[in-house]
């Protein structure tokens, strides 16, 4: 990026929606995609973290703080380094926030490399061309075969990020590309999709599915072939699929062809259960825009120890140019020294806007977020029963006990997927119908609410459900706020499902 003038330099607005493709673009009235803006809103009720979040004054303020150093340098090179070292100080605090600094830390954690990317997207791209690269001395002409859940449940644009296509008419490095075509020079994965949901829309037993990926890992060991799994914990309606034990037993059983990446983007995970899943040789996904509550695109891969020293001195494949900088990957990592060395400002400014969010929340005791967690999740689920109009999904209890014995909040709900009934409260709204109900509630009631899932088919209509989802922030501002705040944030919530109910009943008069 150049910066030889003040006046050439972009402006703080310009740079937060920079550094990412398409989707991240704001439209006329201020909102990118996911129906979020730039500037902190006040009025905003948000209950939507599981698809995006508008930025919070704080975390503006931290992100303007290192924008204004940046913005007082003049030199391109000087920028570069002061960019760069930025970037390696979030890679360090986000390690410590983790828990992977510090006494008492086995080596092997300690020793956790972070990439960078611009999303979740961005990070499936990564995570497959790096296993893939890793994967070519294996015996098997056929390519390495990349197994993950329904992308109605993940990402519309991953299965095309783990096949090696542009998934956006704009990468994450502003180099214009056209969707679905091959990246030029990716080394060939295939792509094979298992559903977690039956054709209602309610989740299809965990049991069949675990059978299925089975299945598929062993005829492609039985080729000789390299397997990518990815684990998505958790999933756009909260559920975790492929169960874990099932992850972790090929994993012990196929060693040395058998990868897993766990989809955690939602970053819905405590330190014990991210530690967990690196000692077992997983990479993990997050992002710092969902539960985090960050502004949108802000992707971080974990990579443990012993996969990392596998991987660094690779050469990385040319086809990441136009998605990943230098500065995104570790410094011990020379196979990453021939990707430009344009920094991603965006991303720098984004990920110093989710830490803000992030230490706030590892400030807070785990006890007193464990009780919060309960307590909105008891009173949302308590709203549902007595409600004629809405009616919640069958709730998907986090399943962690193959990872670790350990009490912790992300072993309980806290995204709560539901289907909108019409008046009479027989008949279900279809698609259409729910979407324009979700825009309403933005738009005109500043309230918000996770973006519309595709789910199945009801009494022959195509559904979808919405998403009543906690955030870090909202947990913060229940536990550290004045007064009964924790009452607050769930009355809140209830009063956002009521204005749900009622938008229905007003589209249907219409």
């Amino acid at each position: 990026m150049s910066n030889k003038t003040h006046t050439a330099f972009p402006s703080f607005d310009q740079l937060l929606t920079g550094g990412g493709d398409a989707r991240i673009a704001l439209d006329d009235d201020g909102y990118n995609k996911y129906g979020c803006g730039i500037v902190p809103d006040s009025l905003s009720l948000a209950f939507g973290s599981a698809t995006a979040s508008t930025i919070s004054d704080m975390a503006r303020s931290a992100a303007n703080a290192v924008y204004q150093k940046l913005a007082a340098v003049n030199a391109d090179a000087e920028f570069n380094s002061l960019a760069e070292h930025e970037l390696e100080l979030v890679r360090q605090e986000l390690k410590q926030l983790c828990g992977l600094t510090g006494e008492g830390k086995s080596a092997d954690l300690a020793a956790t490399d972070i990439v960078f990317a611009a999303s979740g997207t961005d990070l499936h791209l990564i995570a497959a061309q790096m296993l893939a690269l890793s994967s070519q001395a294996s015996q098997s002409a056929l390519p390495m075969l990349v197994i993950m859940v329904e992308p109605g449940e993940t990402g519309s644009s991953v299965p095309a990020a783990l096949s090696g296509q542009h998934f956006s008419n704009r990468s994450a490095l502003d180099v214009t590309v056209t969707a679905g075509e091959n990246i030029p020079d990716t080394i060939p994965t295939e792509l094979r999709t298992v559903s977690i949901r039956d054709s209602d829309g309610s989740a299809r037993n965990l049991q069949e599915v675990d059978a299925e990926v089975r299945a598929l890992t062993e005829v492609a060991i039985a080729q000789h072939r390299q397997v990518m799994l990815v684990l998505a914990d958790v999933s756009k309606t909260g559920m975790i699929a492929p169960a874990i034990n099932v992850a972790t037993g090929l994993s012990e059983q196929y060693r040395q062809n058998f990868h897993v990446m766990v989809d955690a983007c939602q970053f819905r995970i405590s330190n014990i259960s991210l530690h967990a899943y690196l000692q077992q040789g997983f990479l993990v996904a997050v992002t710092g825009s969902k539960f985090l509550s960050g502004p949108s695109f802000s992707g971080a891969l974990f990579v443990p120890a012993p996969v990392a020293k596998k991987l660094k001195s690779l050469s990385l494949p040319l086809a990441l140019q136009a998605y990943s900088s230098r500065a995104d990957w570790p410094r011990d990592w020379p196979g990453a020294d021939k990707l430009g060395r344009q920094v991603n400002t965006g991303l720098l400014l984004r990920w110093v806007a989710a830490l803000a969010e992030l230490r706030a929340f590892r400030q807070l005791p785990e006890t007193a977020i464990h009780r919060f967690v309960l307590q909105f999740g008891h009173a949302i689920q308590s709203y549902f029963k007595h409600s004629a109009h809405l009616a919640l999904l069958p709730m998907v209890i986090p399943e962690r006990g193959a990872l670790h014995e350990n009490v912790s909040w992300d072993q309980l709900p806290s995204i709560f997927s539901f289907l909108i009934k019409d008046a009479s409260g027989q008949h279900f709204l279809n698609r259409e119908q729910t979407m324009l109900v979700y825009r309403r509630l933005q738009k005109e009631k500043h309230m918000q609410l996770g973006q519309p899932v595709l789910c199945g088919v009801r009494q022959q209509t195509p559904v979808s459900a919405l998403r009543v989802c906690l955030s870090a922030r909202l947990i913060v501002s229940a536990i550290a706020g004045e007064g009964d705040s924790a009452q607050k944030v769930v009355e809140d919530a209830l009063l956002v499902l009521d204005t749900t109910a009622q938008l229905a009943a007003q589209l249907e008069q219409a």
